[in-house]
């Protein structure tokens, strides 16, 4: 009998426990056996499994003391390849004499004695993340060689400071403050009431937009965690507002597009003979202009929509607590981005429908100019019809003609054979002997020329 075997309750990191019951079970003499070592050298791994391991722990938060400093750079890389990307912060790295602990095309990580150095790269932009290393007092702000920042592959998106530091003061209290500073400063408790955010959204005079944290939670990890969310906010409500221009060429651009197809439309309810072709020539305009347009923006439209989802996840990561006439982060920064959103996907929407009615348009002339091929079609078989009646009665008037024709000769001929046979026998009379053949001559001549045509159409087949 097979031995059975459950699991056991108390499960470790190092192995599946299991609790094995031995073959003396059923005659009450049970033996437990705990096992905790499953060895897995038999198995083949996945191809991906390591991919996907280190994806889903990519990426973690970097402590930040108390007090300490968090500088963020942000590089758009739309023409830029990662390499040169890659290959400038290892020149800072190479500047700063740091340590590197990871090193990955998409992800470096490394340290000097008073920083901690993270670089990694994301779709359409690479980040540069310098934070103060625990034990370091007072916090380090990172100095960036001249040359480095001249030689920087791509133009700076976004330069932002986070600064962190640790009280004991009454949050809500000092929230009621800074809302007096004016409408333009921002603070908010977050964390559920343990931090207090302050920012302006604002570059200050040193390039820099600034964010304040005050904690009364002592965690360096947590104290990380908000300003990784911080800067996330800021970098992705930036690159949600960066296709703002391309909506605004675009908008004109479709309404110049929407009052052609219009137009068109109109016209091609009325329309003139012959103006087919000039319809095509049209309506190939504007969908090569619509294309045009929608290759251009489709892209960095359906991208700022996906960076606007993910400030909203920020935003609700960051557990902002409502305090009575007082403004929240997320009340700025929605009350700008909101708007932009739905302009954007009113634009896409915008796009897709407009394709569509060039579609039907394209349809309605498709099917204009099936119709009239159809009809043009009819009237040259019409045509061909009439002239094969008229060949057809052509045809049986030269058939007419020539029976007569070869019925006049071969009456003839045998006309004169008459005339010599009566020179030798004088009961002969050739006209009366014609007069009687001539009926038979015709017959003849008419089944011999039908015979004939029977044999032509025959072979034509």
């Amino acid at each position: 009998m097979a031995t059975p075997i459950v699991p056991a309750t108390n499960l470790s990191l190092s192995g599946l426990a299991f609790l094995h019951y031995g073959p003396g079970f059923e005659e009450g003499g049970m033996t437990e056996q705990l096992t905790t070592d499953i060895r897995l050298a038999g198995f083949e791994r996945d191809p991906r499994w390591q991919a996907v391991s280190d994806e889903s722990n990519r990426r973690p938060p970097l402590p930040l003391p108390l007090p300490g400093t968090l500088t963020h750079l942000v590089f758009r890389t739309d023409d830029i390849g990662s390499d040169r990307h890659y290959e400038h912060v290892h020149a800072l790295l190479f500047a700063w004499q740091a340590k590197v602990d990871l090193d990955r095309p998409d992800q470096v990580l490394a340290q000097t004695d008073a920083l901690s150095i993270k670089w990694e790269r994301h779709t359409e932009f690479c980040s540069l993340t310098v934070l103060t290393r625990e034990g370091v007092s007072p916090p380090v702000e990172p100095d960036f060689p001249q040359t480095w920042r001249e030689t920087a592959p791509a133009p700076l998106l976004l330069a932002l400071r986070v600064t962190a530091e640790a009280t004991t003061a009454d949050l809500a209290r000092l929230l009621t403050e800074r809302q007096q500073r004016g409408p333009e400063h921002m603070a908010s408790l977050v964390n559920g009431g343990e931090a207090l955010v302050e920012t302006d959204f604002k570059p200050g005079t040193d390039g820099f937009t600034h964010i304040a944290i005050l904690t009364s939670d002592p965690s360096h990890y947590r104290a990380g965690r908000l300003a990784q969310r911080l800067t996330e906010v800021e970098t992705y409500r930036l690159l949600t507002l960066y296709s703002w221009p391309d909506v605004q060429s675009a908008g004109p651009k479709l309404n110049e597009i929407d009052r052609g197809l219009m137009d068109l439309t109109e016209e091609l309810s009325d329309p003139k003979p012959g103006a087919d072709s000039e319809f095509l020539k049209r309506l190939t305009a504007l969908a090569g202009e619509l294309e045009r347009v929608t290759a251009q923006t489709h892209f960095r439209l359906n991208a700022s929509s996906a960076y606007y989802d993910l400030v909203q996840r920020r935003l609700e990561d960051l557990r902002e607590d409502r305090v009575s006439g007082a403004q929240r982060i997320s009340s700025f920064v929605n009350r700008r981005l909101n708007p932009a959103a739905r302009t954007y996907r009113s634009i896409l929407n915008r796009q897709r429908e407009m394709s569509d009615r060039v579609a039907r348009t394209s349809q309605l002339l498709r099917s204009r100019v099936d119709v009239e091929l159809a009809e043009q079609n009819q009237a040259i078989l019409r045509s061909m019809n009439q002239r094969s009646e008229q060949s057809y009665l052509l045809q049986q008037t030269v058939e007419g003609l020539s029976v007569v024709a070869v019925s006049y000769y071969a009456l003839g001929i045998l006309t004169y054979v008459l005339g010599i046979a009566a020179a030798y026998d004088h009961a002969i009379d050739p006209k009366l002997w014609a007069g009687i053949l001539a009926p038979v001559v015709v017959i003849l001549t008419w089944f011999g020329i039908r015979h004939l045509r029977e044999r032509v159409h025959k072979g034509g087949h």
